[in-house]
């Protein structure tokens, strides 16, 4: 019995390293550990106490938050989607203009009468009859040689060359002091007049809707009926229908510009401004006809006012996709101001070394030098294999290879939980 009960004792840590493995294996049957698998490396944070590098971090860090929201959202809308638009214009002019006894209706006065950006009034006329002839061509008037001499077929005329053209001529070069037969109507009563200018833009990218000026709620088109006097009254610099305009007219930009959130009702921004620099605006035009066998042309000289109207602008659809890029953009800014701060803690000369070191010693942790781990790895393996071969040869025939007394094989845990059973 006694040897029964000392054997059963005996049995009793390898029954409990059998149970062991199988709940082990058990366990790895259930399936895959999830809680491994899912793990995530998540960064420690060293919170620093020192007043000025708070300023310097909050600070970068309220100046990120501000370009992101101000600058970046709220004025450039960036988190928009963004498309340039198609504009339209519809310009009409109504009433009458007089030089002397004469009367200009929109028919004489517009030309040409209908334009699809813009609109022309004339402001000066001068016409004349002209036949093909040998005169100095005031267009284009060509200097004489160095020698006082003209080309073939052609005379000379004080400083120019007469040349076979439409005489008389009229150009720029004598607008201001015409032939005496030439006819000049100055028109009078043109800041009368009166405008209408419609003004329109789509985005058909992203949106069908169109937007149409004065058509919001609210909103008023002021340049629906509107007179000539009271846009140049509006241009930039100012400009009167004095001498100077009437006699060599101006060319001025009307531009309607839009910047609109598609989903809310959107009005244009408008701009006058004067272009031409001073130098007025000139149109010519010829109407021909045969008079007792001879070719014959009128030719008119128009200075006047050249409206350049035009409407474009910008239509914006807020995305949720943009707004995402410029917050993890704001979020990956906000990182700056802690390797500012980290680099002005460690390495600036605004603190003393033994802060320095201090700072050092809270914020980076060093390791052991592994760097020839795998050396010494390798020198403890060959050491054992020597001493093992050593111990071998040693035995020899008579080496005792038994467990001795109560020896027992098996784990080193279970041999040691059989010997405290046994005692």
């Amino acid at each position: 019995m006694a040897g029964r009960g000392q054997n059963e004792t005996e049995m009793q840590p390898m029954v409990d390293e059998a149970a062991d493995w199988e709940d082990e294996h058990k366990t790895e049957a259930k399936g895959p550990d999830w809680d491994r698998i899912c793990a995530y490396k998540s960064f420690k944070v060293v919170r620093i106490k020192d007043r000025q590098l708070g300023f310097c971090y909050w600070g970068i860090v309220s100046a990120v938050v501000l370009y992101t929201m101000v600058f970046s959202l709220a004025i450039g809308g960036q988190h928009q989607l963004q498309e340039l638009g198609i504009g339209v214009v519809f310009t009409q002019v109504f009433g009458k203009a007089y030089a002397g006894d004469k009367v200009f209706d929109p028919a004489d006065y517009r030309f040409p009468v209908i334009e699809p950006n813009g609109a022309f009034i004339m402001t000066r006329q001068i016409s004349i009859e002209q036949t093909k002839g040998v005169c100095v061509d005031w267009d284009m008037p060509k200097r004489v040689s160095v020698d006082k001499t003209c080309g073939p077929g052609e005379v000379v005329e004080g400083k120019y060359c007469a040349i076979a053209t439409w005489c008389p001529s009229i150009g720029h070069q004598n607008a201001e002091k015409p032939p005496p037969e030439a006819e000049v109507d100055v028109l009078q009563g043109l800041g009368r007049l009166m405008l209408k200018i419609q003004a329109g833009i789509s985005f058909p990218g992203i949106t069908d809707k169109f937007f149409l000026a004065g058509s919001s709620p609210g909103g008023s088109n002021q340049f629906k009926n509107t007179t000539l006097a009271e846009v140049l009254n509006k241009t930039s610099p100012r400009q009167k229908l004095d001498k100077d305009l009437l006699n060599h007219g101006a060319l001025i930009g009307f531009s309607f510009f839009w910047n609109c959130d598609i989903k809310a009702e959107c009005e244009p921004q408008v701009l006058i401004k004067r272009l031409d620099s001073g130098q007025g605006f000139v149109q010519k035009r010829a109407i021909h006809y045969r008079a007792a066998g001879v070719e014959k042309r009128k030719a008119v000289y128009i200075n006047g006012i050249r409206l350049l109207i035009d409407s474009s602008g910008l239509g914006k659809k807020a995305s949720l996709m943009l707004g995402m890029i410029q917050v993890g953009s704001a979020i990956a800014l906000i990182r700056v101001a802690g390797i500012v701060a980290d680099n002005i803690m460690l390495y600036s000369f605004h603190y003393t070394k033994l802060r320095r070191d201090a700072y050092y010693r809270c914020k980076v942790t060093e390791t052991q030098d592994y760097s020839d781990l795998q050396d010494r790895i390798n020198l403890i393996r060959d050491s054992t294999d020597r001493t093992s071969k050593g111990a071998a040869g040693r035995g020899g025939a008579h080496a005792d290879l038994s467990m001795g007394p109560l020896g027992r094989g098996g784990l080193a845990s279970a041999i040691v939980k059989g010997r405290s059973l046994a005692s």
